[in-house]
């Protein structure tokens, strides 16, 4: 009955695969599955050995731990020492090219050259801890982009220490290859201008349980040298981190997630304690079949107050942006983004108010490849995008993005 069960699961996941893959995947999807059956009567068979090798152990009122249980142990510690001596490395290469028609007779356009290179390298260092690298080559250029150790502490807590992009709202943090369009949302560019958002320093995060739910605080203390969000001339400041996440299922193929943050710390803008607060939130509906096919409903909203020194008005800029994907199936995706800005600083009456509208197509041809082209308009582009669009500030600009990513060797996931 059981070979006839396992034979019965390897017919099925063929059957169920031969629609998704090639022929040459799908042999690779055999070969794997036959290694996985070969693994569990390996296991069998020690399991009906070990037993009748050692009676007393089976008598004894202090029974040792069973096989399976120091099976299990062992292949962890295995697991883990093959990790440590041969820790995966990637590469992910971005190539982004643009055209971009401006206001004044702009003009610019680039076709499909290496914007980004990364090599990610990860291991386990034990079971308590495990080292993560992200090295990028840019602009001719080599860079730590990410560098932290993720420690595994006493209660559920995780502790994240080093150089990380920092979970402030919900694009911050993930890296561009992850995201499906090619661009940067124009709210977080004028929020921090047109580079990810990266700290030094220490992060804490619990998560809980709560019923159906799952729900994340994380707390952390860092350095930053962002020159728009904090000091201008780029010197490191000090801030401190606060944020809620929560997830929740709402039927067997969505979920629902929403969550909110605070920062604040010195921005070294005057000899006075001069503070910058950042404070927003976000939410994401998801919905997605087993066949891939589904859709995406997210955005945040984030606001800055920019302290300018004593006596002088504090600088305020809302960022924020609405993006709407539809999987056709796991290899075709539709999107639109709707971004939207606004600031006020003391040298201007009212707000200044900038907005764009996104739309695209996305070609996934595998884990490991895809394509992204992309279409953008910007109207009355605040100071920071039209410096990133090479345009005047409160011009408008059209732009197209064509984008490749290709990835070789493992990697991680994407952040869900």
């Amino acid at each position: 009955m059981k070979h006839a069960l396992k034979r019965a699961v390897f017919a099925a996941a063929i059957l169920v695969s031969s629609n998704a893959y090639a022929a040459s995947e799908l042999e690779v999807l055999k070969n794997q599955v036959q290694q996985l059956m070969d693994r569990i009567e390996q296991l069998e068979s020690k399991n009906r050995v070990a037993p009748a090798a050692a009676p007393q152990a089976a008598t004894s009122k202090e029974a040792a731990p069973s096989v399976a249980s120091s099976e299990v142990r062992k292949s962890a510690r295995v697991a883990t020492a093959e990790n440590s001596g041969n820790p995966s490395i990637s590469v992910i290469g971005n190539f982004t090219g643009q055209r971009i028609r401006g206001d004044g007779g702009v003009r610019s356009s680039s076709f499909l050259p290496l914007s980004e290179a990364e090599f990610i390298f990860g291991a386990n260092i034990d079971t308590h801890a495990r080292l993560d690298v992200t090295v990028t080559g840019a602009n001719g250029g080599m860079a730590v982009e990410e560098g932290f150790i993720t420690a595994y502490l006493p209660w559920g807590v995780n502790m994240r220490a080093g150089r990380k992009f920092l979970p402030v709202g919900r694009v911050n943090e993930m890296h561009p290859h992850a995201l499906i369009y090619a661009d940067r949302p124009n709210g977080l560019v004028n929020l921090f201008g047109p580079e990810i958002f990266i700290g030094d320093g220490l992060l804490l995060d619990k998560p809980l349980f709560i019923g159906d739910s799952v729900q994340t605080l994380t707390a952390g203390f860092f350095s930053t040298e962002n020159d728009v969000a904090f000091d201008p001339t780029g010197t490191s400041q000090y801030a401190g981190l606060a944020r809620w996440t929560g997830l929740w299922d709402i039927g067997d193929n969505a979920t629902f997630e929403l969550g909110a943050n605070y920062v604040q710390g010195k921005n070294g803008i005057a000899a006075t304690d001069a503070m910058t607060r950042i404070a927003g939130g976000h939410f994401a509906i998801k919905h997605q079949n087993l066949a891939h096919a589904g859709f995406t409903l997210e955005g945040e909203w984030l606001r800055r107050w920019q302290e300018q020194g004593t006596g002088v008005t504090t600088a305020i800029n809302d960022g924020s942006y609405l993006l709407a994907t539809a999987a056709l199936n796991r290899n075709w995706h539709l999107f639109s983004r709707f971004d939207y800005s606004r600031e006020y600083v003391p040298a201007t009456t009212g707000w200044l108010k900038e907005s764009a509208i996104s739309a695209g197509l996305a070609w996934k041809f595998s884990e490991f490849q895809s394509v992204t082209l992309q279409y953008k308009h910007t109207r009355k582009a605040l100071a920071e995008m039209a410096g990133d669009l090479g345009i005047a500030a409160g011009a408008n600009a059209n732009a197209m993005y064509l984008r490749w990513v290709v990835a070789i060797g493992p990697h991680g996931a994407h952040p869900y």
